[in-house]
């Protein structure tokens, strides 16, 4: 599958389709696998450059946005790794925030039964 990064022309659809698509995934998922989902999707709408496919946030404000621990937010990162939905770009070091892309095919093929 050939996913085009969601910028230029149509770009604005292509953004509205991934959230959809993750929408419906978590309308249809059990609790747990809902609130995973939305929190991936409040993580990307809150801050994520879709022009440069970077998700680039401290822990710390994750667990505000989230309303949760710091290390609810470090399981939930790791987890995300693993499924393939996020991917590092860029290891945390010190005094800087590690750097995701969005794992785009990896998530539509993830919400493409529902």
């Amino acid at each position: 599958m050939n996913v085009l990064r969601p910028v230029g022309n149509g770009a604005s659809s292509r953004k509205y389709d991934l959230l959809t698509a993750l929408g419906t995934m978590a309308l249809a998922a059990n609790p747990a696998e809902q609130r995973r989902v939305l929190r991936l999707m409040v993580a990307i709408t809150a801050r994520y450059n879709w022009a440069q496919d970077l998700l680039a946030v401290a822990q710390v404000e994750l667990a505000k946005l989230w309303s949760v621990d710091e290390r609810t937010v470090k399981r939930a990162m790791a987890e995300y790794r693993t499924r393939g939905w996020l991917v590092l770009k860029r290891p945390a070091a010190r005094g800087r925030v590690a750097e995701y892309g969005l794992g785009i095919e990896t998530l539509l093929l993830a919400s493409r039964e529902d």
